[in-house]
């Protein structure tokens, strides 16, 4: 293992506190609120087809999908602001459409007569239509659709966040916002099972696009990835902790804390920003807290200062002290406080009142990242020696003592033979290339795109699902000569339905023991 050296791989309170699953009150209010973004999206998508694209509605779009699909942190007031959101914009974009088409559609003033709106007044009711509407779905509609259709909403969560991280750098892809509509477009659909399993291609495709789109715009800000060392230890200070995978937020809570005596740990996926050069010249940013969102808990509840959450991270924080805890986001837990047009007065206030780090703790730092292009040119070397026939890429690490096991294993049985490029789990071997990767779950992806066409067969694992996971899993498998393993997931990333639907129509299959699924690789 490489990632932590202290690591307890028995704690996840993701799964011990039950703070990964999402209670049927706000499964309601999420339904209701894929409702309006179906409503919506009619009229956005016949005026993208004539080349019109309205950006506030773009915007709704995006952000409503990012605060629904898989979000345990949605509250009532996230509903309510959403749908406040939605009542300003529709009738807007519905006269746009109204005078592009020529078509004489819903008035202002007969949309809050129609029954969506009508039965979604107030929250109580809001719950009400939702279940029903869930109820509904179960009774009418193909299991295999639904689930499919489960799998779409995902798959435009990942791509919306993807998109708005590469807008955060200014940069476009149109064709990302596209395809979230047509995502739309299907839900609730009577669309037959292949054409919603292409639909569901073609947005993984477009998805992995703008991941790689968004790479490149990191790297011409803030130079090209080289290998860190990330300090886990701290120091006696005042600090701020920021959370979440947008390092582009990360930039300017740094900038704007210049000056200041607080410092700046990085939690999560924000480890990222550790590999790029620029934040080199950051000197209050003093590494890395904490083990993670599965143990965010833990990590929060002892953090001595402010925490900031910025975009899209998927975080529950019911348990948590209130009064240090801000966000970015689109909208607001409960007892949060939001941080408006990148003023961060109250994050400084909230610090310095804060104890800070007394006398700070000294831990072992951490190897992550690598220089991409020596890195790839070292495994093309490997594979152009002719003593290899198979690839195996093992992705980012699940923190589990039965996944740590079963890796471990795998790589020591592994013949050798097969060239393993390993994400996370180090063992010494001559057919091991160990790049520790930490949060950086498009990694693999990037190398993958850079060796297939070496045509060797390649078996992809994910010991560990994140929001980009299912997409991934879902481009692999459409690849010649690739097989796809999944490891025990979060349910609220993916439930055993799911993962059935992912088997059974991707051939994604899930990992059992080292020796049998060894067996089952090369049977094939």
């Amino acid at each position: 293992m490489t990632n932590f050296s202290s690591q307890d791989f028995q704690y996840d309170s993701c799964v011990s506190r039950g703070i990964c699953s999402v209670n049927p009150r706000t499964y309601a209010l999420q339904a209701v609120l894929v409702l309006y973004l179906r409503f919506i999206t009619k009229y956005a998508l016949n005026l993208y087809q004539q080349e019109i694209i309205d950006k506030n509605v773009e915007s709704l779009i995006l952000n409503t999908i990012t605060i629904t699909v898989s979000n345990p942190e949605f509250t009532e007031s996230s509903f309510t602001s959403a749908v406040s959101k939605f009542k300003e914009e529709l009738p807007a974009i519905i006269q746009k459409y109204n005078d592009v088409c020529g078509e004489e559609d819903f008035a202002e003033e007969r949309i809050g007569n129609l029954e969506l709106f009508k039965e979604t007044k107030d929250i109580i009711s809001a719950i009400k239509y939702g279940e029903a509407q869930i109820q509904e779905n179960v009774d009418s509609m193909n299991p295999e659709i639904r689930d499919l259709q489960k799998i779409m909403l995902i798959i435009a969560k990942s791509i919306s966040i993807n998109l708005m991280d590469l807008e955060s750098f200014d940069k476009n892809y149109d064709k990302g916002y596209l395809t979230v509509l047509k995502l739309l477009n299907k839900i609730g659909d009577e669309a037959d099972i292949e054409t919603l399993k292409n639909e569901i291609k073609s947005a993984c495709t477009v998805n992995n696009e703008i991941m790689h789109l968004v790479r490149l715009a990191q790297e011409e800000r803030y130079g090209k990835e080289e290998e860190a060392e990330v300090s886990f230890s701290t120091v006696p200070s005042k600090a701020v902790l920021v959370v979440g995978s947008n390092i582009r937020e990360l930039e300017t809570i740094l900038e704007a804390l210049k000056g200041t005596d607080i410092d700046v740990y990085t939690h999560d996926d924000m480890m990222l920003a550790h590999n790029f050069p620029k934040f080199n010249e950051y000197k209050h940013l003093r590494g890395q807290y904490g083990q993670g969102v599965e143990n965010c808990l833990l990590d929060f509840s002892t953090f001595p200062g402010a925490i900031i959450l910025t975009k899209h991270s998927l975080h529950n924080i019911e348990n948590l002290y209130r009064g240090l805890l801000f966000t970015t986001d689109y909208t607001c837990p409960k007892g949060v406080i939001k941080i408006e047009n990148d003023n961060f007065s109250k994050v400084i206030e909230a610090s310095e009142n804060a104890k800070g780090f007394k006398t700070g703790k000294q831990c072992e730092s951490v190897k992550i990242g690598c220089n991409y292009d020596k890195t790839l040119n070292k495994i093309k070397e490997k594979i152009e020696s002719g003593k290899f026939n198979h690839i195996f890429m093992i992705g980012l690490e699940r923190y589990s003592l039965e996944q740590k096991a079963y890796f471990e294993k795998l790589i020591k049985l592994a013949p050798a033979n097969i060239l393993i490029i390993s994400f996370s789990y180090n063992i010494e071997k001559e057919n091991v290339i160990t790049i520790n990767a930490c949060f950086d779950s498009y990694s693999m992806i990037r190398f993958y795109n850079d060796i297939k066409d070496f045509e060797l067969p390649i078996t992809a694992f994910f010991p560990k699902c994140d929001r980009n996971s299912i997409s991934q899993m879902i481009y692999l498998s459409e690849q010649e000569k690739t097989n796809v393993y999944v490891g025990k997931c979060a349910p609220i990333m993916l439930n055993p339905s799911l993962m059935n639907v992912l088997q059974d129509m991707f051939n994604i299959k899930g990992i059992t023991f080292a020796k049998k699924d060894l067996e089952l690789i090369f049977a094939l």
